[in-house]
């Protein structure tokens, strides 16, 4: 306890003043050098997913949907949902142009949806996500994704 390897965070951030969140994040980043830290950063900021971590795994509903290094993640995201999430990101001097807008309810997750989870907000979803789950497939490099678009080139 007093010297951990690993350490969990969920949301440590998300109730702070912007200037506050930075010092605790420097704060983190500084100790995870000093120590040689393991985080395990779980948040809905996506500034500071892009701000301090090194790979970052994008859920939906309690299922991985992409596994990637943050950089890559960030500049090139694979699974349809990751492409929303990352265009719903504010930026100066840029239209909404490149927003994804989901189609469809969330499902609720007492009762997920047969096959892909994502299907019903998909815009690229054919009959076998319907039906299949996909399983997380590396794609490129250590990106792995789980999406049959993606397995079949389709996206």
């Amino acid at each position: 306890m007093v010297d951990p390897e690993f350490i969990v965070a969920d949301e440590p951030v998300s109730a702070l003043d912007v200037s506050i969140q930075a010092q605790i994040l420097n704060l983190l980043m500084e100790a995870q050098e000093e120590r040689g830290l393991t985080y395990m950063f779980i948040t809905h900021d996506l500034s500071v997913v892009q701000h301090i971590s090194t790979r970052v795994a994008v859920m939906y509903l309690g299922t991985l949907c992409e596994l990637s290094p943050a950089q890559t993640l960030f500049e090139s995201p694979r699974h349809p949902y990751t492409q929303a999430l990352l265009s719903a990101i504010p930026r100066l001097g840029q239209k909404r142009s490149r927003h994804v807008r989901l189609k469809g309810e969330v499902p609720t997750p007492i009762h997920l949806p047969r096959g892909c989870v994502f299907h019903g907000r998909c815009v690229h979803a054919n009959r076998r996500c319907e039906e299949d789950v996909p399983k997380a497939r590396t794609v490129e490099g250590d990106v792995q994704v789980a999406c049959h678009g993606v397995e079949e080139g389709r996206l």
